[in-house]
């Protein structure tokens, strides 16, 4: 691999990153559950590199230990920001899922106009 394609966080960089690929094509159900599943590896590897970072710029220097981590409590904003960060996750990861309700909702107002428009239609003659 180019070591120019790695991001900060080691992870390989593609042009095609932003399109969601399709695993499945002729079985769409079990095609956005995979899209979910590989959606939720690449947050995991994420979250790994960055929890790897912190844990060796602590070992580095002196920095906090378990029992810390474990008394920490988040103040307002902290816990505003990480409610944020979840928030966005979740639409990453079952962004397949979402992209689909999305679309059956589409249908759905779209039909619902048709046959508003036909029943005006309807009583106009």
């Amino acid at each position: 691999m180019d070591p120019t394609q790695l991001e900060s966080e080691g992870l390989a960089l593609r042009p095609d990153a932003g399109r969601r690929p399709h695993f499945f094509p002729d079985q769409p159900d079990l095609d956005r559950v995979f899209a979910v599943l590989v959606a939720m590896a690449g947050e995991i590897a994420v979250l790994r590199a960055r929890l790897d970072t912190h844990e060796r710029l602590a070992e580095r220097h002196g920095g906090f230990d378990r029992a810390e981590v474990e008394a920490f409590r988040p103040t307002a904003p902290e816990a505003a920001e990480r409610h944020g960060d979840r928030q966005q996750i979740v639409q990453r990861v079952f962004h397949a899922v979402a992209a689909e309700l999305d679309a059956l909702l589409v249908d759905e107002r779209a039909h619902a106009t048709l046959a508003g428009r036909a029943a005006t239609t309807a009583e106009v003659r």
